[in-house]
């Protein structure tokens, strides 16, 4: 029996999915809530829109910062939104949301 290889997934390979798969908006639903809202990468963030129509920018660094803290938490409770400073950003949630979407079964690196 062979050993199964998980693909790594680096951030900066994460950034430019996110610059490929949302060149076009397209709508996602957060984790923890049935609430819906769309993203979309352009001029280098993430713009968000909520259901609410707030629009909510997310930078790069923000990302990044993200990234590597949901990198160092265990798998199972990476994209439980209490393991994270609250104060780190306000767009935590659509920030979790998009990293489970597009990290789906890699190891985040």
């Amino acid at each position: 029996m062979g050993i199964d290889i998980v693909p790594q997934l680096k951030f900066d390979e994460f950034w430019s999915l996110l610059a490929t798969e949302l060149a076009s908006s397209k709508k996602f639903s957060l984790l923890s809530q049935s609430k819906e809202f769309e993203a979309k990468y352009s001029g280098g963030r993430i713009l968000v829109t909520t259901s609410s129509n707030s629009l909510w920018a997310i930078e790069r660094s923000t990302m990044h910062e993200i990234w590597d803290k949901a990198s160092a938490i265990e798998e199972t409770r990476r994209y439980v939104g209490t393991n994270y400073n609250q104060s780190t950003t306000r767009t935590l949630s659509y920030i979790l949301t998009l990293i489970k979407h597009f990290v789906a079964n890699r190891k985040m690196e």
